[in-house]
């Protein structure tokens, strides 16, 4: 059976159509220094299916998730806590709260971004860090009914300097393993859409788009299974890795830091 997904980006680990996604997302987590983790109070933006609650909490001093859904996890470590958000508001957090932030592929869903990272700032403890990470318009292999938006690399640079004097964008990648996934995808996308002959992909309303999205976004996964079963159920966390940013980049990897 195909497993719908809410927002056809976030997945369980046990989805095993969807490991590339899933893998994906863990690198992400797994590629924050672990001092901006370790004794530190942490804030994450969009916690999702609760993938930080379970990598980065046990690090934490405290560990705070905001989300408008609550994560599927069935107990909460005790430094732990999840409340009910809708984000860009964070005008129940202080001023100077946090030590780190995590903010990880929401970005692309929040219609006023400048907004969030406002008050990410905000929230940082001075010296601070944020990090952040969004797709890349450039790989994208379709429109996402789900994005508000997504970013050339030029947009992302530009987006974070105007509220974050100190910040790197990287690119995340894959190595051989995970391309060959991509490319295999990116053809099996190229045949579904060369139908869409009145380019309804982009004309559609968002809200009409996402169901057919999401029932041909996991039907296309689920063929890439059959197709390439020991590609796609293999790929890990340590397939991807991060360096200076190209155009080629899958995601975008930021690090902002709020000045002393």
């Amino acid at each position: 059976m195909i497993a719908l997904l809410k927002t056809a980006e976030r997945t369980s680990h046990t989805s095993f159509i969807n490991n590339y996604v899933f893998q994906r997302h863990v690198f992400a987590y797994k590629a924050i220094p672990l001092e901006h983790v370790a004794g530190r109070h942490v804030l994450e933006l969009g916690s999702g299916e609760g993938y930080g609650i379970q990598l980065l909490s046990r690090y934490s001093a405290r560990y705070l998730a905001l989300d408008k859904h609550k994560p599927f996890a069935e107990f909460l470590p005790v430094n732990a806590s999840f409340e009910q958000c809708d984000l860009p508001d964070l005008s129940r957090i202080p001023d100077n709260t946090f030590d780190t932030i995590v903010c990880f592929q929401v970005i692309e869903h929040i219609k006023d971004d400048h907004t969030l990272l406002r008050e990410a700032r905000r929230v940082l403890k001075p010296g601070g860090t944020m990090f952040l990470t969004t797709p890349n318009r450039l790989t994208s292999l379709t429109r996402n009914p789900f994005h508000v938006r997504e970013y050339l690399p030029a947009e992302m640079k530009a987006l974070i300097r105007t509220h974050f004097a100190i910040s790197e964008v990287q690119g995340i990648y894959g190595n051989d393993r995970v391309m060959s996934y991509y490319q295999e995808n990116k053809k099996s996308v190229e045949a579904i859409t060369r139908f869409d002959i009145l380019n309804l992909q982009y004309r559609l309303s968002a809200v009409l788009l996402r169901g057919p999205y999401t029932l041909m976004n996991n039907i296309n996964r689920w063929l890439l299974v059959k197709k390439m079963a020991d590609v796609t159920v293999n790929i890990e966390h340590k397939d991807f890795f991060r360096q200076h940013l190209q155009d080629d980049c899958l995601d975008y990897f930021v690090t902002a830091v709020k000045e002393q």
